[in-house]
Parts: C-alpha cells; structure tokens; sequence
C-alpha cells in the first residue's frame, strides 16, 4: 500500500499565518484602546455598547456586496488595499487628538471606518485561502490560523492594558497602524496568483467544463455548513459579555481575573490543531465540529457553577471550542466553489454577526431578569441545539468517514453555483436582513 506525503506548506501559507496573527493583534489593540478612549470621555457603559454598534453595523451590512466583489477582483489586491485603509484610519485617530480633535466622535468614526475595512477584509482573505492554500493542506492551515487568532486576541489584550498604564493610549494606536501595514507587506509578498492556477484561461476553461459537466448533480449545502461555523460568532459574541458579569457580579471578583481566564483560554487554543488532527482523522470533519461543539456547552454550564470550576475548565473550553471552529471553517472551505468563495464566506460572516447580536441581546434580557448562570445555561442550550440540528440536516456524504472524505477528495471539485440559483447562500443572506 502505497502513500502519498502531504505537500509542505508554500510561501502563501507561510505569509498568511502571521499575517493572520498580526491582524488580529491590531484589531484587538484598536478595540482595546478606543473603548478606553470613550469610556473615559464619557464615563458611561452606553457610549462603550455604541462603539460596538459602530464596529457591528458595517459588517452585517456591507460583508455580502464586498463578498462579491472579492469574486470578482484579485483577492490579494483588495486584502492589500484593505490593510492600506485600515493602516491609515487608525494612525488619523491619534493625529486627530494632537490637533485637538474631541476624542469620543474621533474614535466612533475611526472604528466605523476600521469596520468597513474589516468587512472587505474577512471575505478577501478567507478567499485568498482557498485560493493559494492546496486543499490537502487546508485542515493544516486551519488549525495554525486559529492558533494566530487567538494570540493575536490574548496579546492584544495583554499589551493594551499594559501599554495604556505605561505610556497612554496614543501609543496603542500608533502600534495598531503598523500592524495593518506589516500585515500588507506580507500580503503583497505573497506575489500574483501564479500561471496555471484557477485564474488562467486554461484552468477555467477546465473549471467550465467541469461545471458543465456536473450541473445536473448535487450542490454543496453552504447554508448549512456556514450556520455550523457561524455558530462561532455567537459563541463568541454572547460568551465575552456573559463572562464579564459572572466574573464580576456573580462571583464578585476583580477584573484581574477576566485577564487570567483569557490567557487559560489561549493556553488551550494551543492545544486545539494536535487535538483537531487527532479527533477528524478518526470522525471526519463535521463530526468533529459537532463534538467540539457538544462538549463545550457542556464544559460552559461547568463554568458557571463557581469560580475556581471555572478557571479549571476554562482551557478545555478553549479546545473544544477551537477544535469545533477549525472542523467547521475547514468544511466549509472546502464546500465552497473558489470563484464564490468570496461571497459565501462574506455572507456567513454578515450573518454570523447578525445572528450574534441577537442572541446576546436575548440572552442579556434572560441574565437580567433572572441570575447570570440561566444565560450560560441559555447559551448552552442553544449552542446544542442548532449545532446537532445542522449535522443531522446535512447530507450522509458529509458525515463521511476520513477515507471517504479522501475518496472524494480526489474527485472533481463541487460545480460553481451559477449567479442567479445561489439559492442555498442566499438563505444566509436573508436571515442576516432579518435578524
């Protein structure tokens, strides 16, 4: 039996890892900083929730078009453009204030700004990926981008408290500039789509002729892959505001101890590519996400029970709920068409958001009426249900074991979804309007 060693990775893999780092690294400086600016402006925890709307808003409504616009144009270009952007909001907010600029409207309006570049930004890189990065080596990737975001995350939070006590805020988004123009420079290294690739007239004209070929067939469910990664978004969103206040009101400890979970958080992230590798090799992809998922609600309910339970469960939390995004993101990578990939991943994320915002509004209701414990029970629960939901929606062929998936990895890639029958990326669309 003979076997063939996965490819090594290229030097677009070994550009966007840390590219990947150093974004997340300055958005997490960038939202640090301002809300510091705001809230000592104004001394009120409503003018920090309206730099959130700030920072929300764009996104939910601009990821979709810009998500077909990256389709359409060179993805490495328009990631460039959007760091450019970025780069210079960011180092405008700190020359603003020299000038004497009032610093609560100066920080709403780089943050919008900041957003917008950010809704362009995700659905690039994401295509970017599928792009350059060969498909054998996509769960690889995965796994190291998700390990980049989350230390860009803790780092961000770790620095930027630390910086504002030594030197000010301004230095932050002085810093916060650089890591946008560093994260271009890479980006612009990775160098032009190469000849030969999806892009060139011989490979589309193979990938029209495959197209045509497997019109008749099954498309991909995209809808329901990019719920199952969405469900992320409201992980994310829901869990960092109900945190807080268990920590703070319910546990009536000190907001030291909100650095401390972070960091133990990231301590598992660490842990979550070797984790993921072992469990998908066995389960498969969607399984994988499916049991991340399942274990980690179970894991937040722990959470919830005292404080010292929760700084104990803590790193296991990191990697359940790391090891259920790379599966769930890698799915969908691969499900996705390249020439839509743009599109599917920038609905996803406007719905993500979108489905987000409302879960936490929900669940901020339910906290207030009764005690903070019924919101991680809440969120628990929700996280269970649409998670099985999804799986068991999805087709056998997607429930595959590993050699199946190889099987059909060698298989022609799935028929490009024709513009007007986007039907099953349409629903993400829709309920991203909605909500």
């Amino acid at each position: 039996m003979s076997t063939t060693a996965p490819p090594k990775a290229n030097k677009a893999e070994r550009l966007l890892v840390p590219a990947t780092f150093i974004t997340n690294l300055g958005n997490g400086i960038q939202l640090t900083a301002a809300s510091y600016l705001v809230f000592t402006a104004q001394n009120t925890m409503l003018a920090v929730s309206w730099l959130m709307i700030a920072v929300t808003i764009p996104q939910v409504a601009l990821s979709v078009y810009f998500g077909k616009l990256v389709d359409r144009f060179d993805r490495r270009t328009l990631a460039v453009i959007s760091d450019l952007v970025s780069g210079v909001a960011a180092i405008g907010l700190p020359l603003w204030l020299a000038l004497g600029g009032e610093p609560s409207t100066v920080s709403y309006v780089a943050s919008f700004v900041l957003s917008i570049s950010a809704a362009l930004f995700f659905p690039a890189s994401n295509a970017l990926i599928k792009e350059r990065i060969p498909e054998a080596r996509l769960a690889k990737f995965n796994g190291n981008s998700e390990v980049a975001i989350q230390a860009g995350s803790l780092a961000s939070a770790a620095l930027g408290g630390w910086v504002i006590v030594w030197t000010g805020v301004d230095a932050l988004f002085y810093f916060n500039s650089a890591t946008f123009f560093v994260s271009a420079l890479m980006l612009f290294a990775i160098g032009r789509r190469p000849a030969g690739s999806a892009g060139s007239s011989a490979a589309t004209a193979a990938k029209a002729a495959a197209t045509a070929a497997k019109a008749s067939g099954p498309r991909p469910p995209l809808a329901r892959l990019a719920l199952l990664y969405a469900i992320g978004n409201i992980v994310i969103i829901t869990g960092n505001s109900i945190m807080l206040v268990l920590v703070l009101d319910a546990f009536h400890s000190n907001t030291g101890y909100l650095g401390v979970v972070d960091a133990l958080f990231g301590i598992g992230a660490l842990a979550a590519p070797w984790t993921f590798g072992k469990l998908s090799a066995k389960s498969g992809l969607v399984k994988t996400a499916l049991i991340g998922y399942l274990v980690w609600a179970v894991i937040l309910v722990t959470e919830s029970l005292h404080l010292y339970a929760m700084m104990a469960a803590i790193p296991f939390a990191g990697i359940t709920f790391c090891v259920a995004r790379i599966a769930a993101r890698t799915a969908l990578m691969k499900a996705a068409p390249e020439e839509r990939t743009g599109f599917v991943f920038g609905a996803t994320n406007a719905f993500g958001l979108a489905a987000g915002t409302a879960a936490v509004t929900g669940i901020s209701l339910l906290v207030d009426a009764t005690k903070v414990q019924y919101g991680f029970y809440a969120l628990s629960a929700l996280v269970v249900v649409v998670a099985t939901a999804t799986v068991l929606a999805l087709p056998k062929s997607f429930l595959a074991a590993p050699a199946a998936e190889a099987e059909a990895g060698a298989a022609p890639a799935p028929a490009a979804l024709p513009a007007d029958d986007d039907a099953d990326a349409e629903v993400l669309v829709a309920a991203a309007a909605k909500a």
